[in-house]
């Protein structure tokens, strides 16, 4: 007798249950509320990474603060990232490898950041080349400031792990100041001093995670963190590669990100940076904005600030400033002294809205 037999003959001995739709319909969902747990439905799948701020505890269970072996979480460190607990929710599901007990852990969404997962396209070249360039030639003394206005780059690159960010209420220091995009060396074309052409590759492809960790201080390392949201795109990495190794002062990229910092945040406090937080969800003239430069830092300052606006669709957005600066900078160089040494610039666009943050 074969196995198929045997199956005919026990399914004429078992009673035939026929239910309606609906009765289907139910009966799944109370299967279904049986087999999986309530938290599973709140539970947000993520890709990417978790890079930690700082040494925080994991827990197994983050309820009852369960930690076998007392774990954490190494600074600067990527782990894998599976999910949120729930959207907008305080933990994040990493893997911790050798973790005892068990590898899936819950970490503090505020113990570090969520980037995305860098782009795997293999790069033939070594990579274990020195990160600071070979300083040939003297300081820069010709350079451009690029700062955004994080919420309407936002508006534009919504899925940027430092957007998602900034929408979800966790940047809120970029929501009413400047934020730095990068320092540039001029003339325009300056880049990739003295860089080699796998580090070049990666950069061009946007590869920045795979770019080398830049030997920063802890302080400028959490300045950083905080005044350049690009910061949880490996932005930062990308700039000291491309224009960073061209700025040529003796301190690599601390002095580089010393510099970029000091100069943003004399901005960001001055009338600039009052003027810009207090007229957040307004269209400004960008005249206006050049008027504060003068009035904060010396006349004929703002000629040397040139504005970017872009559209989002519906609305006409102030997206950033670049400003023209001539001079060492260093801790004893004043802005207005840099201001006034530099080139003047075209206006660029008229006006804009200082966009606040979230999706509008």
């Amino acid at each position: 007798m074969t196995i198929f037999h045997i199956l005919d003959q026990t399914a004429q001995k078992v009673p035939v249950f026929r239910a309606s739709a609906s009765q289907l319909a139910s009966l799944s969902l109370g299967v279904a509320s049986l087999l999986v747990p309530d938290h599973a439905f709140a539970f947000v799948p993520l890709d990417g990474y978790f890079i930690a701020s700082q040494a925080c505890e994991v827990f197994v269970s983050k309820k009852k603060k369960t930690n076998p072996g007392n774990v954490r979480v190494e600074p600067s460190r990527a782990y894998e990232l599976l999910g949120r607990n729930k959207e907008h929710g305080e933990f994040y599901q990493i893997r911790m490898p050798d973790a005892p007990v068990a590898d899936m852990r819950w970490v503090a969404t505020s113990c570090g950041i969520h980037v995305v997962e860098p782009d795997t396209t293999v790069v033939n070249e070594p990579l274990d080349e020195p990160l600071e360039p070979i300083v040939v030639g003297n300081e820069s003394s010709d350079n451009l400031l690029a700062l955004s206005w994080q919420p309407a780059f936002c508006e534009l690159k919504p899925n940027k792990a430092e957007c998602r960010e900034l929408n979800d209420g966790e940047r809120p220091i970029a929501e009413t100041q400047l934020s730095i995009h990068g320092l540039w060396a001029q003339p325009r074309g300056k880049v990739y001093c003295n860089v080699s052409a796998a580090m070049r590759q990666l950069d061009v492809r946007k590869q920045w995670a795979k770019l080398p960790e830049l030997a920063l201080s802890a302080g400028t390392r959490g300045k950083l963190r905080v005044l350049m949201p690009g910061t949880s795109s490996f932005l930062q990495r990308h700039e000291w590669i491309k224009h960073g190794t061209c700025h040529m002062g003796e301190g690599g990229a601390e002095e580089y990100y010393a510099d970029t910092i000091a100069i943003t945040d004399n901005i960001n406090q001055s009338a600039v940076g009052q003027f810009l937080a207090k007229n957040v969800g307004e269209n400004v003239s960008t005249q206006t904005i050049r008027d504060q430069f003068n009035s904060a830092f010396g006349k004929g300052t703002g000629d040397r600030v040139q504005f970017h606006c872009e559209g989002d669709g519906n609305r006409v957005l102030l997206l950033g400033l670049k400003i023209n600066l001539k001079g060492l900078i260093d801790e004893r160089a004043e802005l207005n002294t840099l201001l006034l040494a530099a080139s003047k610039t075209s206006l660029g666009c008229p006006e804009g809205i200082i966009d606040p943050a979230g999706l509008q």
